[in-house]
């Protein structure tokens, strides 16, 4: 008897790789209650069949066999005793676990005689070869599978003696035809449906046989923090049920908070918590400490995922097991999430295997941190989510300590939640700082900076006045450290490994605005650039961090650079600010105002950005509306044109990054790369070029752009290794 591999290196039979899926499907099925229960029956019998296409020429030469075994399995679903819409539904999930319908499509027989068909019969025939293994061998294991899965042997498939000639005169058209006219109708369904066969699929494939649940949150929390000392608003979000809008100044613990809220509004199973958790961050930065906190917490990496742009990398670098939590975090494995928006939103513009996210944001917990960080674009498209919650039986937890009020307003409409606010007198002990005007603009530092408590933080708000302002402080013979986004990832960490370690071997270090989210560290003072108050809350928020002792001094220029105005489209806010702090120059800026002056930052500009926020609101919830399970569509392209990131190597390193390639280590390349600003390669466009044309070279770009470890990349040309 010829046997049935569902996978190779190493071998699996099909029968165990069904069981193995199965498996996750009944630990899913146990957990998710909140799922409809004809789903699991559906995916049961997708599970089953999925992969028996594989028993022909596929086990001959998997890569050169030329055909796709998802064709060859789908005909099995006539043999199923159930009704034909529950066969229709089975099909089109088999027949889209690799590839969605439109990718697919080729390969599918429609007209007798036609080069397809007649392709597509051949292929029929090489399951003759294996009809032994599926009528003896397999199909017995099939009702085992039935009762451990439903309680009982339902029988529901046979194959009848004509079974291979009836494979051949399954009507591919009327399944596409049938998806088509019951689209609307099936459309939660289907994406529920193909969500759990991916994810089964996959997690079987990985050698998973159930996903993870969360021990009690409390009971971690509390090994660190007794319940005693909690306090008042930690407290109250912990006794909230529902949506919940959480204020509250940096320090004070709203992450705690937060973990409270969760603990409160998850659903259970075997005093375990099912219900999936997403802690959304804005920036990289802010999701690795918050992932590494998490780790400390709960110690299993594989309870606590993070998802981002380099993620693997992040992992790689942290000496965590990168390649199988890389592989299980994007699955419906890990119980809590640290990710950014741009992750999330994949669900909702049908990107990737995205049903299989969108199943798992069902009855989810949402954590959106830091929401006051978004542009206009994002803000609104996280909006168009929140707005999802009641289909998807979710609840979100939305906070922050600097919020305009025209923000709060638009949340409030959207999710109407609960409101947490810190009541003022409890704010006022987070008070860190004293506000300090300098008229006039960076120039000025050089005489001033020895006069101020080392280590200094000088925040310049683009890159080109950061490597000035670096220059000039180290003629002077400063000790002094640069830190911005266009440096490699490589150095960029290097740089802050040294601020975090090194604080006071340096008197000043300057930085762009990534130190406003990046840097874990407490200086001496700041000197910064203005820019809208919001901003510089956070700017102010690495002086002074531990609020120990009284009121730090933070200076605030009056005049930035020309290059402000790029960096922050509404210029009016940055202007607007400065006059509010000038009229705080030499006070103490008491924590309760903050969301008061704030809101009075944005005043002259709030009905604007509203509309713009409103507008992408409107984009995005038609996107939704137009994607379809089981589809790639337009929505996916327009993902990656709003946010996929542009990096490049440095041509200084594209030897090192080829040979890197070579061994097989790509995951170090990351090491190389240094993001790139749209402005920059639109200015710069034939500076840049792909390293090779063929192989894993292809996918990577080169800049023939000066860099230095020192300064980063900057606009000089390079060629033939000298500047031009």
């Amino acid at each position: 008897m010829k046997t049935c591999y569902a996978k190779f290196n190493p071998h699996e039979f099909l029968e165990c790789h069904v069981a193995d899926a199965v498996n996750v499907l009944k630990s899913i099925k146990e957990n998710f209650t909140w799922l409809p229960d004809e789903v699991f029956e559906l995916a049961f019998y997708s599970l089953i069949l999925h992969d028996i296409g594989k028993c022909s020429g596929f086990q001959d030469s998997p890569r050169k066999w030329g055909y796709r075994h998802e064709v060859l399995s789908v005909p099995f679903v006539q043999f199923l005793s159930m009704d034909e819409r529950k066969r229709k539904l089975i099909a089109l999930a088999i027949l889209t676990h690799h590839k969605a319908l439109g990718e697919i499509d080729p390969y599918l027989p429609r007209i007798p005689d036609t080069p397809p068909f007649m392709d597509f019969e051949d292929r029929i025939r090489e399951l003759k070869n294996f009809r032994e293994y599926i009528e003896r061998h397999f199909l017995p294991k099939v009702e085992a599978l039935e009762e451990y899965f439903f309680g009982k042997r339902l029988g529901r498939l046979k194959l009848p003696e004509n079974w291979l000639k009836r494979l051949t005169t399954f009507n591919f058209q009327e399944l596409i035809d049938w998806y088509g006219e019951n689209l609307e109708k099936e459309r939660m369904l289907m994406t529920f449906l193909k969500g759990l066969v991916n994810a089964c699929d996959h997690l079987a494939s990985a050698g998973e046989t159930s996903i993870l649940l969360l021990p009690s949150i409390k009971d971690k929390l509390f090994a660190f923090l007794p319940p005693e000392h909690l306090r008042p608003v930690q407290r109250e979000a912990w006794n909230t049920h529902g949506n919940l809008l959480l204020r509250a100044p940096t320090g004070y613990g709203k992450t705690e908070a937060a973990l409270l809220w969760t603990d409160k509004n998850s659903i259970r199973s075997k005093k375990k918590i099912a219900s999936r958790i997403f802690y959304v961050l804005p920036y990289k930065a802010s999701i690795n400490a918050m992932h590494r906190r998490l780790l400390s917490i709960f110690h299993d990496p594989s309870l606590i995922g993070v998802l981002h742009s380099s993620y693997s990398f992040y992992l790689y670098s942290s000496a965590l097991e990168y390649k199988r939590l890389s592989s299980l975090y994007r699955k419906i494995y890990t119980p809590l999430k640290v990710t950014t928006p741009f992750q999330i939103m994949k669900a909702f513009f049908g990107v990737g295997f995205y049903e299989m996210l969108r199943t798992e944001l069902t009855g989810s917990l949402l954590i959106f941190d830091e929401i006051h960080a978004y542009e206009p674009n994002v803000f609104g498209i996280i909006l168009a989510i929140l707005g999802q919650l009641d289909i998807l039986k979710a609840k979100a937890l939305v906070m922050t300590a600097t919020l305009p009020d025209f923000l709060e307003e638009l949340i409030k409409e959207t999710i109407k939640p609960q409101e947490i606010k810190v009541p003022a007198e409890e704010a006022d002990k987070f008070t860190r700082h004293r506000i300090k005007i300098i008229n006039g603009s960076m120039g000025k530092i050089g005489g001033i900076i020895d006069k101020l408590p080392k280590p200094v933080l000088v925040a310049c708000n683009t890159v080109d006045r950061a490597i000035e302002t670096y220059t000039r402080l180290k003629n002077l013979g400063l000790r002094v450290l640069l830190i911005h986004s266009r440096f490699t990832h490589g150095d960029r960490e290097e740089k802050e490994r040294l601020v975090i370690e090194h604080i006071n071997e340096f008197d000043a270090v300057v930085a762009t605005q990534v130190v406003e989210v990046s840097l874990d560290v407490s200086f001496g003072t700041i000197v910064t650039e203005p820019a809208p108050l919001d901003a510089l809350i956070q700017r102010f928020g690495r002086v002074n961090r531990r609020g120990f002792g009284k009121p730090a001094d933070v200076y605030v220029l009056t005049k930035g650079s020309k290059g402000d105005k790029k960096v922050y489209k509404h210029y009016s806010v940055v202007q607007r600010t400065v006059r509010i702090l000038k009229s705080l120059d030499g006070e103490i800026l008491w924590e309760s105002k903050i969301p008061e002056l704030v809101s009075d930052a944005y005043r002259g500009v709030a009905k604007d950005l509203r509309k713009e926020i409103e507008k992408y609101r409107e984009i995005a919830e038609e996107v939704f509306e137009s994607v379809k399970p089981m589809q790639i569509g337009e929505s996916e392209e327009r993902f990656y044109e709003m946010f996929e990131g542009f990096e490049a190597v440095p041509s200084m390193y594209q030897g090192k990054v080829q040979e890197l390639l070579d061994k097989g280590l790509g995951i170090e390349v990351y090491r190389y790369l240094v993001p790139v600003p749209l402005w920059l390669f639109m200015s710069e466009r034939e500076q840049f070029h792909h390293l090779s044309s063929t192989g894993p070279g292809r996918h990577i770009i080169v800049a023939e752009l000066e860099y230095s470890p020192e300064l980063g990349l900057l606009r000089e040309h390079v060629r033939g290794g000298e500047i031009l």
